[in-house]
């Protein structure tokens, strides 16, 4: 992309990756191909939208033009920030939608069609030092997941959603469910504010997004 960048020399870039980009190098590279170039991170649950999901942005354009544009874009963005006023349930189906039945339906076609379980070596071990660290035990509260794969969820979600899933993520809504527990505050009952992890456990078990 950015030999095509220095090949074509478009008037404005704007690159979208993941936060860890070796985000000063790239803007390295605009500046020594003559352009004015600044970049920065953001993140969606500061604009508007209830939901964590960080990203890197850079913003490059020629020399030819205001090479204070890329410093002004980065001041804009950033005053346009504001914590989501609009609770996550605003953005789902209500519960007696047809499409909600229908996705049930399908959920509990894709678990019949499961094949065996996936190995999930590489995360267990992260898993089980959280577990450790943050003292939160080895129980299974909200899963009562087992390592052949069955799993008994509260009569609230949806099993066909918890029974296509990995292990991984089994392991990881008890753990979030552990954690909010230490707090004080039922996660099975409690839609959680968007920068909690998995805020929306319960109501993707039970509604669907």
């Amino acid at each position: 992309m950015l030999k095509w960048v220095a090949k074509h020399r478009p008037p404005l870039v704007v690159l979208e990756n993941i936060c860890n980009c070796p985000w000063d190098k790239v803007c390295n590279f605009f500046k020594e191909k003559g352009y004015s170039a600044q970049w920065c991170r953001f993140d969606t649950k500061s604009y508007y939208i209830p939901h964590t999901r960080t990203r890197g942005y850079a913003f490059a354009i020629d020399i030819k033009g205001n090479k204070a544009i890329p410093d002004e874009w980065k001041a804009v963005v950033q005053s346009l920030a504001r914590p989501s006023s609009s609770p996550l349930e605003a953005f789902l189906l209500p519960v007696d939608d047809p499409r909600i039945h229908q996705s049930r339906q399908n959920l509990a076609r894709e678990s019949e069609r499961r094949a065996g379980r996936v190995d999930w070596g590489k995360c267990e071990s992260r898993h089980q030092r959280v577990r450790l660290e943050e003292e939160l035990g080895f129980k299974r509260p909200f899963t009562q997941w087992k390592e052949d794969g069955s799993c008994l969820l509260p009569d609230f979600a949806w099993s066909d959603w918890a029974v296509g899933q990995v292990d991984r993520v089994l392991d990881l809504l008890d753990i979030s469910l552990l954690k909010s527990a230490q707090k004080g505050i039922d996660q099975a009952y409690k839609t959680f504010p968007p920068h909690t992890p998995f805020h929306f456990v319960r109501l993707i078990l039970t509604r669907g997004v």
